[in-house]
C-alpha cells in the first residue's frame, strides 16, 4: 500500500501525466466487450478530471471571484446556524405559549401539536441543511471530500451523544397492555381485534423506521430468547387469565344496559344463552341434541368442575415433567464436571507414572555405562 500510494502520487505529480493517460492505460489483456466498455469509461473520466484540474491552474480566480465565494460559503454557513438556532428558538417559544394558553390546556389534542412540531422539525432540518451544503462553492473536489468526511465523522458523534436508546422493555409492555385490553373489549366490541391488528402494523413500521433513524443501539444487551420467554409469560398468566376472570365475571354477574344493546331485556349476558335454548327446543327434534349439550356441559356444575381439575392436573403434570428435567440437567451438569475432574486424574496419574518410568529407564542407563566401563580400562591396561 505504501509502495502504491507513493508510486500514484509520483505518478500523479509529474507533468506529463495527460500523454500517460492516453498512451499507456489502456490494458490490451482486456477482450470481452464490457470489460473494454467499463476501461474505456474509466480512462474518460480520469481525462475529465485531469482536464478539470488542468483549467483551474491555468485559469486561477481572480479576488472577485474568491469574494464571492468566500459570500456563498459564509451565507451558507449562516444559514445553517441560524436554522438550528430558529428550531430552538421556535421549539421553545412554542412550548412556553401551550403552556400559558388557558384554551390549550383544557384540549387533550393541543397536547400532541408540540411533538408534531418538534419531530417534523426534526425530519425536515437536516434536509434542509444537506440542500444549503450542496450549494456551497469547492473548486477542489478534494477539499470537497475533505469537507464532507469532516461532516460523515460530526454528524456520527453527536448522533451517539444525543441519539435516545430503544426502551425494549417499555415497547414489550406496551405490546401487553395493548393486547389485554384487545381482549378485555372484545366481547364489547367483535372488531377490536381487526382494529388491534392494523394498529400493530402501522406501529410496527413507524417504530422501525424511528428506531433506524433516530436510536442508537442500547449499552446492555437484550437476549431475544428470553425477552420472547418474558413476553409470552406475561401475555399468557396475568394478561389473558386477567381478562378471562374479569370477561366471566361480566358474562354471569354484570347487568346489561337497559337502554341498548343486544342483551337488554336480560338480567345478565349468561341469560341470552338459556333464551336461545328455548327456542331451539321449540324449533323441533332436529336441533334437540343443543339444549342437551347446554343442559349437560354448560350449565352443570360438575363437568366445569371436572375439566377444571382435568386442567389443573395437566398444568400439575407439566410443572412437574419440567421440575424433573431441570434436575436431570443439575444431575447430568455434576456429571461432567466429575467426569472432568476424572480425566484431569487420570492424566495426571499418567504423567507421572510416564515420568517415573523415565526416571528409571535413566538410571538403568546410568548403570549400564558404569557396569561397562571397567573391562575398557582392562584392556587398556593390558595393553599398555
Amino acid at each position: 500500500m505504501a509502495h502504491s500510494f507513493g508510486e500514484s502520487y509520483r505518478v500523479g505529480s509529474t507533468s506529463g501525466i495527460h500523454a500517460i493517460t492516453v498512451f499507456c492505460s489502456w490494458d490490451y489483456k482486456v477482450t470481452q466487450k464490457r470489460a473494454s466498455r467499463l476501461q474505456q469509461d474509466n480512462i474518460r473520466t480520469r481525462l475529465k478530471e485531469l482536464l478539470a484540474e488542468w483549467q483551474l491552474r491555468q485559469s486561477p480566480r481572480s479576488v472577485c471571484g474568491r469574494l464571492r465565494q468566500a459570500a456563498a460559503l459564509g451565507l451558507a454557513w449562516l444559514l445553517c446556524l441560524g436554522t438550528a438556532l430558529g428550531c430552538a428558538v421556535a421549539v421553545h417559544v412554542f412550548s412556553e405559549f401551550l403552556i400559558q394558553s388557558p384554551e390549550a390546556a383544557g384540549q387533550e389534542a393541543a397536547l400532541l401539536v408540540l411533538p408534531l412540531v418538534v419531530g417534523l422539525l426534526n425530519l425536515g432540518a437536516p434536509y434542509l441543511c444537506r440542500v444549503l451544503a450542496a450549494l456551497e462553492p469547492h473548486d477542489s473536489p478534494v477539499l470537497e471530500v475533505y469537507v464532507a468526511i469532516c461532516r460523515i465523522i460530526s454528524e456520527k458523534k453527536l448522533k451517539r451523544r444525543r441519539k435516545p436508546e430503544f426502551d425494549i422493555a417499555r415497547n414489550v409492555l406496551e405490546l401487553i397492555y395493548g393486547q389485554t385490553l384487545t381482549w378485555l373489549g372484545v366481547l364489547f366490541s367483535p372488531l377490536l381485534p381487526a382494529v388491534q391488528i392494523i394498529k400493530l402494523l402501522l406501529v410496527f413500521y413507524v417504530k422501525k423506521t424511528s428506531l433506524l433513524a433516530n436510536c442508537q443501539a442500547p449499552r446492555r444487551p437484550w437476549l431475544a430468547s428470553h425477552m420472547s420467554t418474558v413476553f409470552l409469560t406475561l401475555l399468557c398468566f396475568p394478561a389473558f387469565l386477567g381478562a378471562a376472570v374479569f370477561l366471566c365475571y361480566a358474562v354471569w354477574q354484570v347487568k346489561p344496559s337497559s337502554t341498548c344493546g343486544p342483551f337488554r331485556t336480560l338480567d345478565s349476558m349468561y341469560e341470552a344463552g338459556r333464551v336461545w335454548v328455548r327456542y331451539l327446543e321449540a324449533a323441533g327434534p332436529r336441533v334437540s341434541w343443543l339444549p342437551w349439550v347446554h343442559r349437560y356441559l354448560v350449565e352443570n356444575t360438575f363437568f366445569v368442575f371436572l375439566v377444571s381439575a382435568l386442567l389443573l392436573a395437566v398444568i400439575y403434570l407439566n410443572i412437574q415433567v419440567v421440575r424433573g428435567q431441570r434436575r436431570v440437567i443439575c444431575l447430568l451438569k455434576e456429571q461432567i464436571s466429575n467426569e472432568g475432574e476424572d480425566k484431569i486424574f487420570l492424566i495426571n496419574k499418567l504423567h507421572s507414572i510416564y515420568e517415573r518410568k523415565e526416571r528409571e529407564e535413566r538410571s538403568r542407563v546410568g548403570t549400564t555405562e558404569e557396569t561397562a566401563a571397567p573391562p575398557a580400562l582392562l584392556t587398556e591396561e593390558r595393553g599398555d
